[in-house]
């Protein structure tokens, strides 16, 4: 696939379908977000969604919700033909530089611990383990809690 140019752009109520699909897609499903669940987090208050286009078909998008000067990466969901493609990446800065422009410190996360390919991203975009969740996503399946800091404005404090 040529991603030579994708388009992002926020999140429209008429994506809900396409989006849940593609997180049923992306992820096994005991991890994938349910109808309500996904409804549920693109509602609150604090909610942050943009998705990536390419040739007009929506080819990811990342969710983010942000409370004080805390972001939270929800999920970030890419189709397979799109991956590694800096796809990602241009979502993730996205959020990121939406994020820390609006007086976000710092941006946390959760991902699987087997999840080899998230984490390189993660860890390719500056963010750093701060603990192992056990049982996170369910008997015996743990996350990684990862952060990555905006600058030195922070009061909050992350375990290392």
């Amino acid at each position: 696939m040529d991603v030579s140019g994708p388009i992002l752009r926020p999140y429209q109520p008429s994506d809900f379908d396409t989006l849940l699909a593609m997180d049923q897609l992306c992820f096994p499903k005991d991890i994938a977000y349910g109808r309500r669940e996904m409804r549920s987090y693109l509602q609150s208050e604090g909610s942050r969604c943009m998705v990536a286009e390419v040739s007009g078909a929506v080819a990811g998008f990342i969710l983010t919700n942000r409370d004080e000067e805390i972001a939270h990466i929800v999920t970030l969901d890419v189709l397979e033909p799109y991956r590694r493609q800096s796809v990602g990446s241009l979502l993730l800065q996205a959020a990121e530089h939406e994020a820390a422009s609006t007086g976000a410190a710092l941006m946390v996360l959760e991902t699987a611990t087997t999840n080899q390919p998230a984490i390189a991203l993660w860890k390719k975009h500056g963010y750093r383990e701060t603990g192992t969740i056990e049982n996170y996503y369910g008997r015996g399946l743990n996350a990684f809690e990862m952060v990555k800091f905006f600058g030195q404005k922070s009061l909050v404090k992350v375990q290392p």
